[in-house]
C-alpha cells in the first residue's frame, strides 16, 4: 500500500514540474500558488515512505509456562532487529527557519512488528530421554497513527545536501494483532514423534496502551530535481515508555489460555529507513536580502515572470 502511494505522489510531483515549465502553467492559473501568497512561511509539502526494523527493550519478563522445576522459567527469545520488518508512510509539511535549519510536521501511519520464540519441555518420570517438547514462534504487530516533529540541519553547498535531524514522535495505537505457530513433539531416545502442529491468531489491541513516545536522531540527504527535492534518511527511534498495558496483561484469554503467552513489559525502538520528496508551494523572498527565505526553495521561471 505505501509503495503505491509513494509512486502516485512521485508521478504527481513530476507532472507538476512539467506543467510549471510551460506557459500558462499552474502558477498562472491558481493565484494562491503564486509567489508571496503564503507570506514568509515558504511551505514545502511532500510524501515519504519506507521500512522499519523494530527492537524491543525488555523492562520486565512475564511467563505463563512452568517446567518440572518451579525455578525453571521459560523466557522468550527475541529475534534480532533485522528480522522484525515493518513499514511507515507519511505526508510532510516542512518550512525553513533559516537557510540551513528546517522544521517539519509529518503525520504518519506506522506498523511495527517484533518476533520471539519460546521453547519448553517436560520429562516423563525420571527418564531424561523421554520428554515432551513444546516450541512456539510469535509474531506481534502494533500499528500507530504518529505525529513526528522533525528538525533538520543541512550543510554542504554541492548538488547533494546532507543533513542531520532530530525528531520527537507521539504515536496513538489503533490496533494490534498476534500470530503464533506451535509444534508439540514427543522424544523417546532417538525417536521423535510429532503430536501437533498448528497456527493461531488473535486481536491483541488491549495488551498495549494507546500512547508511544520516542526521540529519533538521524542522518540523510536532499537531492534537488527541478522543483522537487528527493530525500533519503535513516534514524533510530529511541523509545521513552512501556507500551504494554500492565492492567490488561492477562485479559485476552485467546492469548493467555489459547497460546499460553503474555506480553513482557517492553519499550519498542525502531530503525527507520525512509525515501521521499518535497516541493515548494511558493517562492518567497526576503526584501532586505533579496533572496529566498531559508535559501532552499526553488524559484520557477513562471514566478519570476509574474513578479516583473
Amino acid at each position: 500500500m505505501q509503495l503505491k502511494s509513494l509512486i502516485f505522489f512521485t508521478l504527481l510531483a513530476f507532472a507538476w514540474n512539467k506543467a510549471e515549465s510551460m506557459p500558462g502553467g499552474p502558477s498562472d492559473n491558481f493565484p494562491l500558488l503564486q509567489s508571496g501568497s503564503i507570506g514568509d512561511l515558504n511551505l514545502n509539502v511532500g510524501f515519504r515512505g519506507g521500512v522499519n526494523f523494530s527492537q524491543p527493550f525488555v523492562m520486565g519478563r512475564n511467563e505463563v509456562l512452568q517446567g518440572d522445576d518451579p525455578a525453571d522459567v521459560f523466557e522468550k527469545e527475541y529475534s534480532p532487529f533485522f528480522a522484525n520488518t515493518g513499514y511507515h508512510y507519511a505526508f510532510v509539511f516542512l518550512t525553513y527557519l533559516n537557510e540551513s535549519l528546517s522544521l517539519s510536521v509529518e503525520p504518519a501511519m506506522t506498523t511495527y512488528n517484533y518476533k520471539y520464540k519460546l521453547s519448553a519441555s517436560w520429562t516423563n518420570g525420571t527418564d531424561p530421554a523421554d520428554y515432551i517438547e513444546y516450541e512456539t514462534k510469535h509474531r506481534n504487530s502494533v500499528s500507530y497513527i504518529e505525529l513526528p516533529v522533525v528538525l533538520r540541519y543541512e550543510f554542504g553547498g554541492g548538488k547533494i545536501q546532507p543533513f542531520v535531524s532530530l525528531g520527537l514522535t507521539y504515536g496513538y495505537r489503533i490496533n494490534a494483532s498476534k500470530k503464533m505457530e506451535y509444534t508439540v513433539t514427543r522424544h523417546t531416545g532417538a525417536l521423535s514423534i510429532p503430536y501437533e502442529n498448528s497456527t493461531l491468531s488473535s486481536n491483541n489491541s488491549k495488551s498495549y496502551i494507546h500512547s508511544r513516545f520516542g526521540i529519533a536522531p538521524g542522518i540523510g540527504f536532499f537531492y534537488p530535481l527541478g522543483t522537487v527535492k528527493l530525500f533519503l534518511s535513516a534514524d533510530f527511534s529511541f523509545p521513552l515508555n512501556n507500551i504494554v498495558d500492565e492492567s490488561q496483561r492477562y485479559a485476552n484469554s485467546a492469548v493467555t489460555t489459547g497460546m499460553y503467552d503474555v506480553q513482557d513489559d517492553i519499550r519498542l525502538g525502531a530503525l527507520n529507513l525512509t525515501l521521499g520528496f518535497i516541493f515548494s508551494t511558493g517562492s518567497t523572498q526576503v526584501a532586505s536580502a533579496g533572496k529566498k527565505r531559508g535559501g532552499k526553495a526553488l524559484e520557477c521561471p513562471d514566478f519570476k515572470r509574474i513578479r516583473k
